[in-house]
Order: C-alpha cells, then structure tokens, then sequence
C-alpha cells in the first residue's frame, strides 16, 4: 500500500493537517489562559475595590491572602462552607459567573470551525486524489481500449509505482501480447493462402497434362504404342504431383512447427552417407562422381536421423544436377569447439549473385537454368527449414575453384528449446 504515491500524498497532508491543528489548539490555549488569567484578576481586583469602600482593614487582609497563595486545606473547607451558606458552590448558574460564561461563548465557536476547517480540508484532499486516480484509470482504459481497436501499442503509460503502476505494467504486457498473437494469427492466415496458392498453381501442369492424354484415350484414336508411351507419362506426372504435395506438405509443418525435431546424438558421417547413397543412383546416371571428405575421429551432433539427410540429400541432388559429366561433387566436413560445419560443392557454372538473395525461396529457380531433376524449387527451401529447426543455419556461394558452395553449420550442443 505505501508503494503508491497517492498513499503517500494523502499520508503528508493528513499529518501536515493534524500538526497544524496541533500547533493552533495549543497557540489557542495559552491565548485563552491568558485572557482567563487577565479577566480573573480584573474581576478580583473589582471585588477588592467594592470590599475596600466597605471595610478597608478586611479588604487589605483579603489582599494578602491573595498574595500569599494557596490556603491550607482547613482553611479551603472553611472556605467551601461558608460559600456553600450563600449558595455558592458546583450547581451555581452560569449566568453568574461571566468569566465562565464568556470563555465558553468564545471557545466552542472557534473549536466548531476549527473542526469543520480540518475535516473539509481533509475531504477536499480526499477527493482531489481521487480524481486524480480516477483520470489515470479512465486514461490507461481509453488507451487500451484504442489500442485493442487499432491494433497499436498503447500510448498511454503510467509510471508511477504501487498498484495503479504494476496494474498499467500489466495491462501493456497483456496489449503487447495481444498484438503478437494477432500478428502471428495474420502470419498463420498468410501462410495457409500461400500454401495453398502454391499448391495450386504448381499442380496446374500436371493436371492440365493428364487431362489431354486421359481425353486421348478416351477418344480412342491412338494406337497401342502411343498408349501404352501415355500411361507411362500419366503415371510419371501421378509421381510427380505426389511428391510435390507431399512435398509442400512437410515444408508447410516444418514451418509452422508441427514436426518438432527428435534429436539423437549420433555419427555425422552415417548421416552423410545415408544422405549421399539415396542420390547415388542419379550420380552414376548423370556420371558424377561424390566424394566424402572429413576427419578420421566420429564426430557426433544432435541431430534428427531422419530430417538431416533429408536436407543434405536435397544439397547433394542440387549440386548432382549442377555438376557436368565427369564432374565431382564434393561433401566436406569440419569442427570448431562449438559447431561443425559441412559445405558441399560442385563443379558447376556456380550461383549468379542476382540469385543468391532468392535462392532459398520457394519455387524460385536460378536465372541460369537447371541442369534437370525436378526443377521445381522446393529442395532449398525445405534443407534451410531443416537446418533452421535444428538450430543451424544455411547458406549458399560461389566456391573459390569455380561452382556452387552450400555451407550447412550446426551446433555441437543441443541448443534451449531445439
């Protein structure tokens, strides 16, 4: 409670307030006693005067006695019972003692505005803050409220400490989360479009293909030959569409993060190898040799044994159909303290610079044209994906000996949150 500010204020004022009412009723009271002490002995010394003119000898002795202070106490009970034989004593009326009578005529007047003074003031501080704290709520509350609508941040900001400040601290935190988790719904509803048109688009051909040639043989005038040269093609643009979908399918989860990584610290060159014998067949098909370099001593790495050679046989394959006849492709590997890196190379005319920055996009293909393969643009893009979720890192060059260089660096340690 003390950490607020308007706590603190409203604890100043009201010890201020009480001090000074303090410091007044006690300027107040020796004030009064003066006056009673001034009034007392005027009237005393009128009564001395009225008994002087009647019996001087008793009124000098009433004079000393007087002045010599206080009786002793069989002196005041002779006192009170002679008063008491003229009927003065506690029940007296006011109205005949003046001196009392005034003093309290002035006294409770003063004391009455004194305490409407302090309340009012007390009052008028009260709501003073609250006014105060109810404009910072309305304030924090509009600026919320235009926030939410406009998707902003909030411009309103309360810096104030105690609960009003941890409260507006909090509202912003919240505000900042809403407006992430509505940029990332907006993310997600961009990628399902993308995902979606690319499908579509990248199956128009195939589509269009097995139209022509299913409307061929329905038609009936082609003979066995060109039939049997249209189902082999039917069934390759089937395997094509499939492998496209499927595909598109796993880069789409990868992106978003379905498929998490199943990470196993194994050999780095098993995993090289499983990746470049899927791709062996194309090799010897296009008569290029792969070449597998690296230290003699196992170097294992966290990694996933099923997505990572499916990155690196992506690489392989690029760096295959890149390569001429007769070509080597070369598949390296080094370490550091804190990551390995492995670089694949190939002999081919190597990447133009206006492609590097494009290069991993999806669908995108080189200016330069393509050696064969798919052709379609999704291996890149889904060997980055790959390497991204296993904390590393893709990147692409020109290779000094001339070709393109393909450096994929992961980390020796299994990274938070991988």
């Amino acid at each position: 409670m003390w950490r607020s500010a308007g706590v603190r204020r409203l604890a100043v004022i009201f010890l201020l307030a009480f001090g000074t009412a303090a410091i007044l009723l006690w300027a107040y009271s020796a004030y009064s006693a003066d006056r009673l002490s001034k009034e007392w002995i005027a009237r005393e010394t009128a009564a001395l005067g009225a008994l002087a003119a009647r019996d001087p000898a008793l009124a000098e002795a009433w004079a000393q006695q007087l002045g010599a202070g206080d009786a002793t106490p069989a002196e005041a009970a002779l006192g009170r019972e002679l008063a008491a034989r003229y009927g003065i004593d506690g029940e007296l009326d006011a109205a005949l003692v003046p001196l009392a009578e005034r003093r309290r005529s002035r006294e409770w007047p003063l004391l009455a505005a004194g305490v409407f003074g302090l309340l009012a003031s007390l009052l008028l501080a009260l709501l003073r803050e609250s006014r105060l704290q109810l404009a910072e709520v309305r304030g924090l509350a509009g600026s919320l409220e235009s926030a939410v609508k406009e998707n902003r941040p909030m411009k309103f900001r309360i810096y104030a400490e105690g609960e009003l400040g941890l409260l507006a601290h909090q509202v912003q935190e919240l505000s900042l989360r809403l407006q992430e988790t509505i940029a990332q719904l907006n993310r997600d509803k961009d990628f399902l479009r993308d995902t979606i048109a690319d499908i579509s688009h990248q199956l128009k051909t195939p589509l269009a293909s097995l139209t022509v040639y299913v409307e061929l043989l329905q038609g009936g005038g082609v003979g066995p030959a060109e039939q049997d040269e249209f189902l082999r093609t039917c069934a390759r643009e089937l395997e094509r569409m499939e492998w496209l979908i499927q595909t598109l399918l796993k880069l789409a989860r990868l992106e978003a993060g379905s498929l998490p990584m199943q990470l196993e610290r194994a050999p780095i060159a098993e995993t090289v190898r499983a990746a470049t014998h899927s791709i062996g067949r194309l090799a010897e098909e296009r008569q290029v040799q792969i070449r597998l370099e690296g230290p003699v001593e196992p170097v294992h790495v966290p990694h996933d044994p099923r997505w990572l050679p499916e990155a690196l046989a992506n690489l392989v394959k690029n760096a295959v159909e890149h390569s001429p006849p007769q070509g080597i492709v070369t598949v390296a590997w080094e370490t550091t303290p804190i990551f390995i890196r492995l670089r694949v190379t190939d002999q081919g005319a190597g990447i133009d610079a206006r492609d590097e920055p494009h290069i991993f996009k999806k669908f995108y293909r080189a200016s330069s044209g393509n050696a064969g393969g798919s052709g379609v643009g999704l291996g890149l893009p889904l060997a980055k994906t790959i390497a991204e979720r296993h904390g590393g890192m893709l990147a692409a060059g020109r290779a000094e000996e001339g070709g393109t260089v393909f450096t994929l660096t992961l980390p020796l340690a299994q990274l938070p949150g991988s």
